[in-house]
């Protein structure tokens, strides 16, 4: 498969979208190495992204963002004729040559539509009409796949959550007692810092943590609090600096601007912690790759964060200046909490990975390619039953109304999809019944938490409930699939109580009084015409040869199972004149080959014989000019059946006869 990645963005940012494009276009040559993905790179970028046999860098005109995108930019897509395009900056091509999958990072300009200046709003106000005619969604996050489906009206279940992750580089490294970087001209000493990283835009909240750092300040002045901020501007972002101005903090925040990766690494393991006071993320890649380094983290309790983060961060209300001051302080001077949440950090880093979403992605192209629906959500279970509601229907009833995972799991998260771990509950819960069933005992639920995304899911054990209401009948909580596996199987007969019909193969052989080594075991359908003597030896029975006792041997062998029988020798006598001598009269039940197969003695069984005639054998002379044992005899083929005249030889068949020789 052939898959072309816009990439134009990355030659103006290199955050966000930017970084998400570039990890990712890193990503996919590993887990696909039969696929070949084209990286469509603005003309002012001409390093390529990624290096790696299985991608091509092309070069694409149409700037990002440009007016005349959405008919300029097929064009180029064409001439690249790949199997399906990704756009991950929200907007594919509505006319197309192949189809597209859109990624959506987060939807902030419909929260808050005073961030977005006039071209933006231009840009991102058409991925409302765009989003549903991609053939693939996906969503950084649960809460951004949220927000997709409420917003812009699509079903949650065409959504594909895949969670991004920090880059390699991004780990704990060793620093030096009083380790300094110069940064934009100024001095920045390890452990002496608040850090925030991000593009400077009004919802990145910075007002608040700016009044935040003015009450750390008056509260304790020779604490020594700085703010180091890192990141482009963006847009609107004047009250940044007004804020700076009129809270008098320039001696204690720094503009760092943009700065390289390896800085950025120092950073997040210099800092003394890092800060996330953003009022919306999509997906939260700055406070992801600041765990992966072991800082110390304080986030907003809002959007994507607390799913990013789980439980190894502080969240603190996005616009509570007061409480921001007060962690921050508590943190300040607590070494081992700061020590505990790195620790915690670095461990909850290591659950997201690059690899794993470039598998995921791939798995959305080819979906897009074959235009396959998304893949279903977990439905939530159905609503639980108390034992006494439980009690009332009918068992048939019941076991349809417990067809639910099961308590014991496996289960699987409602929100992001990964597999849940169970736990155990700090304090006692139960479940208690409604008023009106007040006979029925509360039930306690059992704990499954998602150590991705946090969500925690409470599971009523339905085996506890069925009990209560049905206490004889332990096999109630069993899962229905088991009883319908088990459906078609019959049930085991007892030897004793089976019926004759059916009884073992060795009472059917003593009915019939037949010895042991002849009376076939397994025959049981011979039984009603069976005869009641049993055939003597060949050799004791010679006087068969009358006629009568042969056409008797024929019609037995008719109703006989069908057997088959050794060959034996036979006499000189044509089966033509022996049959012409027989008055044979006319029975239904004996073919013509029946008969003169018992008149020269093959195919006739030998183990059940009719009114005492001899076995095959009984007709074979012992003269020399016998045939040898196993050949058929003179005058018939293979089988024992009588051959038919040759008919007279032509010249033409003469003719072919000597061409032969």
């Amino acid at each position: 498969m052939r898959i072309a990645i816009d990439a134009r963005l990355n030659a103006y940012r290199q955050g966000g979208i930017s970084q998400y494009t570039r990890q990712l276009l890193m990503a996919l040559p590993d887990v696909a190495r039969d696929d070949e993905f084209v990286c469509l790179q603005h003309r002012d970028q001409l390093r390529p992204l990624a290096i790696a046999p299985n991608v091509s860098r092309r070069t694409a005109l149409t700037p990002p963002h440009h007016r005349f995108e959405q008919w300029t930019l097929p064009l180029e897509v064409m001439l690249a004729r790949p199997n399906v395009l990704h756009c991950p900056d929200f907007i594919a091509p509505t006319r197309r040559p192949c189809p597209a999958v859109v990624t959506i990072h987060d939807l902030a300009f419909m929260h808050y539509p005073e961030i977005l200046d006039d071209s933006a709003r231009a840009y991102y106000g058409q991925v409302k009409s765009n989003a549903p005619r991609a053939d693939g969604v996906i969503a950084v996050s649960e809460a951004t796949r949220q927000d997709i489906a409420q917003f812009l009206d699509m079903p949650a279940e065409q959504i594909d959550v895949i969670h991004e992750a920090a880059a390699s580089l991004y780990q704990p490294i060793e620093l030096r007692a009083g380790e300094a970087r110069v940064l934009n001209g100024k001095p920045v000493q390890a452990g002496s810092f608040l850090l925030f990283v991000s593009t400077l835009e009004p919802r990145k909240n910075l007002p608040t943590l700016l009044q935040a750092l003015r009450i750390c300040l008056d509260r304790q002045p020779n604490a020594g609090y700085r703010l180091l901020i890192v990141g482009r501007r963006g847009w609107r972002d004047e009250a940044i600096f007004a804020a700076v101005r009129d809270l008098n903090l320039a001696d204690h925040v720094q503009f760092a601007g943009g700065v390289g990766q390896y800085d950025l690494r120092w950073l997040y393991n210099a800092c003394r912690i890092y800060i996330n006071p953003s009022l919306y993320e999509g997906f939260g890649l700055p406070l992801l790759e600041a765990m992966a380094c072991g800082a110390a983290c304080l986030a907003a309790a809002t959007s994507s964060l607390p799913e990013i983060g789980g439980n190894a961060a502080v969240y603190v209300p996005p616009l509570d200046a007061d409480i921001w001051a007060d962690e921050i302080a508590a943190l300040w001077d607590d070494d081992e909490r700061r020590a505990e949440l790195g620790r915690m950090g670095v461990a909850r880093a290591r659950q997201f990975s690059w690899a794993r979403a470039a598998r995921e992605t791939m798995a959305v192209y080819r979906r897009a390619a074959e235009r396959l629906p998304a893949r279903a959500v977990v439905a939530p279970p159905a609503a639980p039953l108390f034992a006494r509601e439980l009690a009332a229907l009918e068992p048939s009833t019941a076991m349809h109304a417990m067809h639910v995972p099961s308590p014991g799991g496996p289960r699987a998260c409602l929100r992001c999809g990964a597999n849940l771990v169970p736990g155990t509950l700090q304090s006692q819960l139960a479940l208690r019944p409604l008023a009106e069933h007040e006979g029925s005992q509360p039930i306690a639920p059992r704990m499954w938490a998602c150590a991705r995304c946090g969500h925690v899911e409470l599971v009523l054990d339905w085996s506890v409930a069925v009990h209560q209401a049905v206490p004889d009948a332990p096999e109630a909580a069993q899962p229905l699939a088991h009883a319908e596996a088990n459906a078609d199987l019959p049930e085991p007969i007892d030897p004793a109580d089976a019926p004759e019909e059916i009884a073992p193969p060795v009472d059917v052989a003593a009915e019939v009084d037949a010895p042991e080594e002849i009376a076939p075991p397994a025959e049981a359908a011979a039984e009603a015409n069976a005869p009641e003597e049993i055939a003597p030896p060949a050799d004791a029975a010679a006087e068969a040869n009358a006629p009568e006792e042969i056409v008797a041997a024929a019609a037995a062998e008719a109703s006989a199972p069908e057997e088959i029988a050794p060959p034996a020798e036979d006499s000189a006598d044509e089966p033509e004149e022996r049959l012409a001598a027989l008055e044979i009269p006319e029975l239904h039940p004996a073919p013509l080959d029946a008969i003169a197969a018992a008149v020269n003695g093959h195919d006739a069984p030998h183990s059940v014989a009719a009114n005492g005639a001899a076995g095959p054998d009984a007709h074979a002379p012992a003269g020399e000019d016998a045939p040898p044992p196993g050949a058929p005899p003179a005058g018939t083929g293979r089988r024992g059946r009588p051959r038919a005249e040759p008919a007279a030889e032509t010249p033409k068949r003469r003719q072919n006869r000597a061409k032969r020789k």
